[in-house]
This record gives structure tokens, C-alpha cells and sequence, in this order.
């Protein structure tokens, strides 16, 4: 059954901190716990028809598909002649958000691989802020890109990018791009989320053998929510025994005990919950103690990893987590941005390779492991800059 919710209060944190001896022995017995709930999943005896229909989809999807993608999209064809040198690309980021700070850092990190420069600027997450920043990278930058961010919300730097024939690139929303100059790019859009809330669904259905009770939860962006319902609607379609749910959290409590409470509380609210989705993993920080100071317990996976998210999985702790290394995400970013130029149309970047890292094939937590391998080499080939 698919249940959309969203949070209408938050409980109180939890206060105190339990002695180190205490805590290592109740972080051994719900990891113990993890285990064996696992491990009844393995050894329940025969799965109902319905259940083993389930599993069988899933893992032939998994399978067929592949887990760490080796190759960039064939649908990413080489540019008709090199990136114009010496262009300034900036791109926004909010503050509290760790993982689009990496991503930006990657962006300057790596501009000039097409001879741009990279700068990269903070905001403070709100929507008059965002505006006061745009237009302020407008003044001085040949591309300006930011995430999360429809047209709607930012039309005065819109119309800056048009008179001043500046590319502005809205990042991980659905609506389609406008013009060039103007709102002329959505790098991370289209169905990309679409693809990687169905990944996460076969692969919380092969993690549970098609028995799990998923909790999603994700930040107030049509992309997170997208993760979320595209997940919910697979697991839905295919999972007979299997429930779903979304919640939102607010960007600004990322971090806080406020997030971490929003996700105990949803958990609390119903026990049969055993595997909470997290759509971005900074939503991850902290759940763990969190949840073993509440006394609830569940299987944890999401998407869009930082490191301390895959040092969890490496530990056991958590079951999977689907989505780009920071520098891959920033890649794609800037090929969006010369596909854009160099057509002189509107682009959707939905080509982005999306591994899925488990416990089996995870090389390393830290940093996050880049799929494929050899991407900056596969993108140089294709902007011609060798």
C-alpha cells in the first residue's frame, strides 16, 4: 500500500547521552538484531507466490542491468568542436547541505578540463537569497547554475541571463529549459530522478525478498520527491507485501536533531516499518544513535551517498545506497553546460550513470567511489579536449 505523508510536528529530541560501554553494547545488540532479522528473511522457508514473483523481477532487473556501470550513455554523442576556452562557470550551492558542496567543489575542481573557470558561491537556502546570489554570478560568469531551484522561483535572474547572454543551468528539477541565452539548461533533470527512485525500489525488494515495509524520507524539492514516489510507485506495483510511505524533511534541519526526530517519530508511529529510504544521504547523519537512543530499529538505504553514508554500508550497517560520486555529478554538469553551447539548444542532462553500491562491491567509503572509472577520460573524448 502507498502512503504519502508529510510531518506535522516533531517530537522532542531526545536528551542525554548514554556512557561509551552502554552505547557500544546497545549499537552490538540492535546490529545483532539487524542481523537476525536478516537472516530469518534468508531462512523463512518457502516464500508465498506473490513474494518469490517479486523477487525473481527484482533480481533479474538488477542482474540484467548491472550494478557499477562501466560506460557513459550512448545517447551522449561527441561535440561538434572543442568548448570555447576561458568562460567562467559558477554554480550555487546552500549551505547546509554537504553534498552539493562537493559537488560544487568538483565543478571548480574540474572546469578546467574544458579550459573554463570554476568558482563556486553560497546561499543561504532561501528563495530571496538564491536570487540576491544569482544575479550577483550573472554579473560576472558566462554560465550560472544552481539546484532545486523551478523557473517560477528565480524568474529575475532568468531575465538577467537573457540581456546579459548569460547560459543559466537549473539543476535537479523536471520543468523543461527555455532558451539560450536564459534558463537554456537542466543538468540532473528530466527522468533521471524517476530512474533512480526505480532503482532503489528493486533493490529494497531484493534486500527484504520482497517482505520489507519502506519509510522514504526526503527534502521539499520536486527531485527528492520524485526519488521518493518513483520508489514508492515500483514497490507498489510489484511488491504484494510491501508497504510505503514519504516524508518530507526540511532542508534547514539537515543535521539537527530535528531531522533525526522527524524520522525516530515516523518510526515509532508504526513498528511494522523495517527499512527507512533517505533520498539524499546527508538526511543520514545521525540516524543510527538516534534510533538506538528511541529503542526503534530498521534497515537503512538511500540515495545519493556522501562517505560517511558508505562507511555505514561497509560496516554492515546499511544495505544499499544509489547514486553518483560527487565528481561524476559535477562531470555532468559541465557536459550539460558544453552541450548546451555548443548546439546552441536546450539540454536535459538524464544521462547521469547511477551505480549501486552494496556491502559486496563497495572498494571504499571515502572517498565516494567513481563509476565509471575512467569518466573523466570518457568526457574528455567526448568534448574533444585530449
Amino acid at each position: 500500500m502507498y502512503r504519502r505523508t508529510t510531518p506535522t510536528h516533531r517530537n522532542r529530541w531526545l536528551a542525554g547521552l548514554v556512557a561509551a560501554t552502554t552505547l557500544t553494547t546497545v549499537l552490538a545488540g540492535c546490529s545483532s538484531a539487524r542481523e537476525n532479522a536478516a537472516s530469518e528473511r534468508e531462512d523463512d522457508g518457502d516464500l508465498s507466490a506473490s513474494a518469490q514473483q517479486c523477487l525473481d523481477k527484482a533480481n533479474a532487473f538488477l542482474d540484467d542491468r548491472g550494478l557499477l556501470p562501466d560506460e557513459l550513455a550512448d545517447e551522449l554523442t561527441p561535440l561538434s568542436e572543442p568548448p570555447t576556452r576561458g568562460l567562467t562557470i559558477t554554480r550555487l550551492y546552500p549551505g547546509s547541505v554537504p553534498s552539493s558542496g562537493e559537488v560544487s567543489q568538483a565543478i571548480v575542481d574540474n572546469a578546467d578540463e574544458l579550459g573554463w573557470t570554476g568558482k563556486k558561491v553560497a546561499f543561504d537556502g532561501s528563495v530571496e537569497d538564491v536570487n540576491r546570489k544569482l544575479l550577483e554570478a550573472i554579473d560576472d560568469s558566462d554560465i550560472v547554475e544552481v539546484d532545486g531551484f523551478p523557473p517560477a522561483a528565480v524568474q529575475p535572474a532568468i531575465a538577467a541571463a537573457k540581456e546579459k547572454g548569460v547560459l543559466l543551468m537549473l539543476g535537479a528539477i523536471t520543468d523543461q529549459p527555455e532558451s539560450i541565452p536564459g534558463f537554456g539548461a537542466v543538468p540532473n533533470g528530466g527522468d533521471l530522478f524517476n530512474q533512480m527512485g526505480e532503482l532503489a525500489a528493486y533493490s529494497f525488494m531484493r534486500a527484504t525478498r520482497c517482505q520489507g515495509n519502506m519509510a522514504a524520507f526526503g527534502l521539499p524539492f520536486d527531485a527528492m520527491r520524485t526519488v521518493g514516489n518513483s520508489a514508492g510507485e515500483v514497490v507498489e506495483r510489484e511488491c504484494e507485501n510491501c508497504t510505503f510511505s514519504y516524508t518530507d524533511i526540511q532542508t534547514s534541519d539537515i543535521g539537527s536533531p530535528a531531522a533525526t526526530n522527524t524520522v525516530v517519530s515516523k518510526l515509532q508511529s508504526d513498528p511494522s516499518i523495517d527499512f527507512a529510504f533517505f533520498t539524499i544521504g546527508d538526511l543520514a547523519l545521525g540516524i543510527r544513535p538516534a534510533m538506538t537512543q528511541a529503542g526503534v530499529d530498521a534497515e537503512i538505504g538511500g540515495a545519493l551517498p556522501l562517505s560517511s553514508n558508505l562507511a555505514d554500508l561497509q560496516n554492515g550497517d546499511n544495505s544499499f545506497w544509489v547514486g553518483a560520486a560527487s565528481e561524476v555529478t559535477a562531470l555532468s554538469q559541465l557536459d550539460s553546460a558544453a552541450r548546451a553551447l555548443d548546439s546552441g539548444q536546450t539540454v536535459v542532462g538524464n544521462r547521469v550513470p547511477l551505480p549501486i553500491f552494496t556491502q559486496d562491491n563497495l572498494e571504499s567509503a571515502d572517498p565516494v567511489p567513481v563509476y565509471p572509472t575512467d569518466i573523466l577520460a570518457q568526457f574528455k573524448q567526448l568534448w574533444l579536449v585530449e
